[in-house]
């Protein structure tokens, strides 16, 4: 094997770890739509303003189990893009005894308090899993095996997803999920969710001023692959053409023009 293609396939293995290490650290839960989405206007399932759009979807489904682990399963609501979504890994869910079914919903509803700093940008949200007699699942203690995704409304651009627990809304570990207002959080429970406009004091996301792992991770991929590109170019540029150091004198080239003409000595032939 020549070192060149050696060092190729070091350089393919270092630049996959770094991208596992990435999504390890910061994992992104994969969105439920591709390709080109021409957004709708955002739906409030109280229009304050002319011009606002109303009656937000829902989304419900219902999937076998068998045994005690949970299926992966990813479910979101019908506007484009979608304005709310569950995904969870397999076995994210703790199954009460005897389950053979999982309800799984997603629906717009009134928050039940208003936040005391800042405000819910759009709606408030309660996720639901149970099973078939009604029994709530718990999450399991995994490290983002549950994600939640919110939009709000297009002018939000700064947000953290919140859970509603104890009478107060709590901020949890938000990401932006790839596109203007969209918000990832990685949730340990089930519940009402909404986004704070603005998120002060949340635990992840854009206003902490501490730089997004996905940020830095891309940007030390992109500083890898050239360092390595730049190695590449140098092993490969030609070699300098050698130069023969002549002495002196020797190797002269001899001019062209014409030496000029002798004067006549005056002497004639007898």
């Amino acid at each position: 094997m020549s070192r060149d293609r050696a060092l190729g396939r070091l350089a393919l293995t270092i630049g996959l770890g770094l991208t596992l290490a990435v999504q390890l650290r910061a994992p992104v839960g994969v969105p439920l739509y591709d390709g080109v989405v021409v957004a709708e206007p955002y739906r409030y399932l109280h229009p304050t303003k002319a011009g606002d759009a109303g009656d937000p979807t829902s989304a419900s489904s219902t999937i076998d189990v068998s045994g005690d682990q949970s299926p992966v399963m990813a479910i979101a609501t019908e506007e484009q893009p979608p304005q709310a979504q569950l995904i969870a890994q397999g076995d994210a869910f703790q199954l009460p005894a005897g389950s053979t079914q999982l309800q799984i919903s997603v629906e717009p509803v009134d928050p039940q308090a208003q936040p005391t700093t800042d405000s819910i940008a759009g709606n408030a949200y309660r996720f639901a899993v149970v099973n078939q007699a009604g029994a709530p699942v718990t999450v399991k203690s995994c490290d983002a095996c549950l994600s939640l995704v919110l939009r709000s409304p297009p002018e939000v651009t700064e947000g953290t997803v919140a859970h509603f627990e104890n009478g107060v809304w709590t901020a949890i570990s938000t990401f932006h999920a790839g596109t203007i207002a969209m918000f990832q959080g990685n949730a340990k429970t089930l519940g009402d969710f909404a986004v704070i406009a603005g998120g002060s004091g949340r635990p992840g996301g854009g206003s902490t001023g501490a730089l997004d792992p996905l940020i830095f991770g891309g940007i030390a991929l992109a500083l890898f692959f050239a360092a390595v590109a730049g190695l590449f170019w140098y092993r490969r540029r030609p070699p300098p053409v050698p130069v023969a150091s002549l002495g002196t004198g020797r190797g002269r080239i001899p001019s062209k023009r014409k030496a000029p003409r002798r004067p006549p000595s005056g002497r004639s032939g007898s």
